[in-house]
């Protein structure tokens, strides 16, 4: 059976070493005699899949169904909120892959069984409960600097055209670029449906948004 294995290093901790995480998964593979499709690392922080371009193609790979598996050694080297991982499973249980993970605190998770799925949904939920507690530190500490006195500098989202382009063909999603921009996914179909195109166009690369938005008046 091929099997893909991720490996991701943080671009904050230059001493990590993606080869810490393959010689673990390496030998995973030997012992359960599997062959390994392809090894893909990222050196990136977790939510930037624009520069993840190893991730961007694994999943590629995975849609073209070039391997049966997708092995980590823990889930937060791959994914951390609940709504991306299980957006990532479904699609890629649709092309008949499955996901492993194999150092997590109950053991491996394996989502070809129940179990294995619903542990894959607790781990998930905890390290999105841990990236929302940081986010509650960090608010916290803005209110502070708020009441003291000390300006921000905070800027308004604009969410333009180009910026659910990049974030589409970056995590070649629906619902991954969706959770990045924190919008719906019909505000995707949305935004795109003004200039006669679809998140499927974008993601194939058929369609390149243009350098300006739309005129108000043509819509």
């Amino acid at each position: 059976m091929k099997v893909a294995l991720y490996a991701r290093v943080s671009t904050v901790d230059k001493e990590q070493n993606p080869e810490t995480q393959l010689y673990a998964m390496r030998n995973f593979c030997r012992d359960a005699g599997w062959e390994i499709y392809q090894e893909y690392v990222d050196r990136a922080r977790a939510k930037d899949y624009l520069h993840r371009k190893a991730w961007q193609q694994l999943q590629k790979d995975a849609r073209r169904r070039r391997f049966k598996v997708v092995l980590v050694l823990r889930l937060d080297r791959s994914i951390r909120a609940l709504k991306e991982a299980i957006n990532c499973i479904d699609d890629w249980h649709e092309h008949g892959i499955s996901f492993k993970s194999i150092q997590e605190h109950d053991g491996i998770i394996d989502t070809t069984t129940s179990q294995g799925r619903f542990m894959f949904q607790m781990v998930a939920a905890f390290a999105e409960l841990e990236s929302g507690i940081i986010g509650e530190r960090v608010r916290a500490g803005m209110a502070r600097a708020k009441a003291e006195g000390r300006s921000l500098g905070r800027k308004m989202l604009d969410i333009s055209v180009i910026r659910i382009c990049d974030e589409l063909q970056a995590c070649q999603s629906i619902g991954l670029a969706a959770g990045e921009l924190k919008c719906s996914r019909a505000y995707i179909y949305q935004e795109l449906a003004k200039y006669g195109t679809t998140p499927l166009d974008v993601i194939k690369g058929s369609w390149q948004p243009p350098d300006s938005k739309p005129n108000k008046n043509d819509e």
